[in-house]
């Protein structure tokens, strides 16, 4: 009975339709290690590796548009990242969201930043630990585009924020005395 069922589920499968979408998926880099509060520049691409084509904002107002965030994770937020300017999980950067995106044909990647393919400046927020964090980038995170697969949305970078520069004050000595 078990394989009857199986070859019954397997041949209703391939008998259905192959389901034609877009598909975006974003790639981020960086070359610095920020101070809270400093910006940084950042390479992003998206790519589309569906059937069709994605739509962004300039052809269409509900294309996709993309959040540059940081994270303690490689998870984004389960919507549009909110911006602030202290130090929170998931924070949109200042000048994180590229919202006038052109369409994506099938199979075409985009970089952004021409000619030097960087991207930003994007501030971080203040008030953040020194440690490890991701820095992060979110294709269509609002979900307004149809996609064949939306878990790979979200591209993350390993970035290591530093401690600030912290200057004691001078230290005074006596003076040494002629003799």
């Amino acid at each position: 009975m078990r394989r009857l069922i199986i070859a019954f589920l397997a041949a209703f499968g391939f008998a259905l339709p192959a389901y034609a979408a877009c598909d975006l998926s974003p790639t981020i880099g960086a070359r610095s290690t920020p101070n809270p509060g400093q910006a940084i520049m950042a390479s992003l691409e998206i790519a589309n590796h569906g059937d069709t084509p994605c739509p962004g904002t300039l052809d269409n107002p509900n294309g996709y548009m993309i959040d540059i965030f940081l994270s303690t994770d490689r998870n984004g937020p389960s919507s549009w990242a909110i911006y602030s300017p202290t130090w929170h999980e998931d924070v949109l950067l200042l000048g994180g969201r590229m919202s006038r995106t052109t369409t994506l044909a099938a199979g075409v990647n985009y970089r952004f930043g021409a000619p030097s393919y960087e991207s930003g400046p994007f501030t971080l927020p203040t008030g953040m630990p020194a440690g490890d964090y991701f820095l992060c980038a979110g294709v269509d995170m609002g979900n307004r585009v149809a996609e064949s697969n939306e878990r790979n949305n979200v591209a993350c970078l390993p970035l290591h924020i530093a401690a600030p520069l912290r200057l004691s004050p001078p230290t005074h000595l006596p003076l040494p005395t002629p003799h």
